[in-house]
């Protein structure tokens, strides 16, 4: 049977004993480690599959291999239960996980911990430009996409009406996805769209250059406030100029896509892993282009649960975390 990476340790004082008995040459296996990461349609899939690459070639005495799953909680229940090394999480379900909330409710996952976070996924809340909605608090009894039903946007939406005093007793919400909404929008069938996706998103691209289009503030100091309240999610500026007709920064807020690991993986190799991804982070960026957003000062913002260890060393090492 391969090693665990929980205790690789042992397994190297077994060979050992192994070799001695045996008076003869042998090579011990080399740890197999498994990634969850999501469907194989988006970008989660191809990202674990560019870190396993990573860990094989530049982790000496560990293999791994992504394979698609159905995301976030199934991949934190994975990785809990040692079937998964490591796994890739929406942040606020790491954070529902660690503190036994939501799915895990009376079942916290207190070994779980942060490997490293990955790119800005942005919540955009958007309006037509010829419309009267010029504020968020301006969608009361208005029509709302609001994301697929128990999405990570429908979540984050949920929660950024009710800082602005809102829920959906206030609004005609919409279950639609990110491409529902924006054709929604440009159809007329809906009077607001609220979706989550990396900046500039195609989506959002494309509906700007069909119809004119503005996008509605969440405020730097109530982004400060959400973020104090959920560290998950922290404020952003998208620059002025990022979609057509976009004529001023737009604040909001994003949060990051995290690698989780279980506590009681061997700290050298969480620290191993964290340090190939990062001397090696030109074959990530040749993946997509989304990867190009994961950088060392990205890698530590947005973490709502405990570091690891060894990523931990890692990151204190480069001078982005104290």
């Amino acid at each position: 049977m391969p090693g665990s990476y929980r205790s690789k340790p042992v397994v190297l004082v077994l060979a050992l004993v192994c070799l001695a008995c045996l008076a003869a040459p042998a090579a011990a296996a080399d740890v197999r480690l498994a990634i969850g990461t999501a469907s194989t349609g988006g970008t989660w899939y191809p990202l674990g599959g560019g870190v396993a690459n990573m860990i094989t070639k530049y982790v000496p005495g560990y293999q791994a291999a992504a394979h698609p799953s159905g995301a976030s909680i199934e991949n934190i229940r994975a990785v809990a239960s040692g079937k998964d090394a490591v796994a890739l999480s929406m942040p606020d379900t790491a954070y529902h996980a660690f503190n036994g909330l939501e799915a895990f409710s009376g079942k916290p996952v207190k070994d779980l911990r942060g490997l490293m976070a990955t790119y800005p996924i942005d919540i955009q809340f958007f309006v037509r430009a010829d419309g009267p909605i010029k504020t968020i608090k301006d969608l009361k009894g208005k029509k709302v996409a609001v994301g697929a039903p128990g999405s990570g946007t429908e979540a984050m939406a949920r929660y950024v009406l009710k800082v602005y005093g809102l829920t959906y007793d206030d609004i005609d919400e919409q279950f639609l996805s990110a491409t529902e909404t924006t054709e929604a929008l440009q159809d007329g069938n809906i009077d607001a769209g609220i979706v989550t996706l990396g900046t500039p998103a195609p989506a959002l691209m494309d509906l700007a250059t069909q119809r004119d289009i503005r996008f509605l503030d969440i405020e730097p100091e109530v982004g400060d406030k959400i973020n104090k309240e959920f560290p998950a999610y922290f404020p952003r500026t998208i620059p002025a100029g990022t979609y057509k007709g976009q004529d001023k920064p737009h604040h909001t807020l994003a949060w990051m896509g995290l690698f989780v690991i279980d506590a009681k993986t061997n700290e050298q190799l969480a620290y191993d892993i964290v340090k190939a991804v990062f001397e090696h982070k030109d074959e990530l960026d040749k993946i997509h282009a989304q990867f190009k957003g994961i950088t060392l000062e990205n890698a530590v913002k947005g973490m709502p649960i405990p570091w690891h260890p060894g990523a931990e060393k890692f990151f204190k090492e480069k001078g982005v975390l104290k």
